[in-house]
């Protein structure tokens, strides 16, 4: 009983001290926390996924009661498939390749316009194993979230192992969307580098 008391006055201090770095107790995961936070408001989110190939969407819908707040996904793999469906700029496919800032984030905005969703995640990367340049190793990924309060990105270089890359990017896409919905503060987002 004591041990208990303490584990519980030391959980407290850590939402004290990094509030938003707790994602849930027990049995949760991120797709069910931020699905429970987009059904508290009303709300919807879409996905646009390149790298993930869709995984993003596959962990919301695995969800009993996606409905709620799931509205749908494309696969944008191909660069013709981002500008038609999504709307996003050739000119800026060129100029900045479709890994990168801009990309993600006109595919996030395309996807949230596309099925009407009050959120849009989306993921642009090298998965690997091949594929990476200098610039772009395998493992880069940028992601984004666009919603009512505006589009913000993140960039990320994991490892060289595909599988891992696709799960690590479908998991912190996801917490970008949560850390949006509970208020977190935007410092932080940027370029992380496992």
């Amino acid at each position: 009983e004591e041990a208990e008391r303490e584990i519980g006055r030391q959980f407290e201090q850590l939402e004290r001290i990094i509030p938003y770095g707790i994602v849930g107790y027990g049995d949760v995961s991120l797709e069910s926390i931020t699905g429970d936070l987009l059904r508290a408001r009303g709300a919807t989110v879409a996905t646009a996924e390149s790298c993930t190939g869709g995984n993003i969407a596959r962990r919301f819908t695995a969800l009993p009661g996606a409905s709620d707040y799931f509205r749908g996904g494309v696969v944008a793999y191909s660069n013709d498939v981002k500008r038609s469906l999504l709307g996003v700029n050739g000119g800026d496919l060129e100029r900045f390749g479709a890994v990168s800032r801009p990309v993600a984030e006109q595919m996030a905005e395309g996807v949230r316009r596309a099925t009407g969703s009050v959120y849009g995640i989306a993921t642009t990367g090298v998965a690997g194993p091949s594929g990476g340049t200098p610039d772009k190793p395998v493992g880069t990924v940028w992601m984004a979230v666009s919603g009512p309060e505006g589009t913000f990105s993140l960039q990320m270089t994991f490892g060289s192992l595909r599988s891992q890359n696709i799960e690590r990017a479908s998991s912190h896409a996801i917490n970008l969307l949560r850390l949006r919905l509970c208020g977190a503060p935007d410092h932080g987002l940027g370029t992380i580098r496992y």
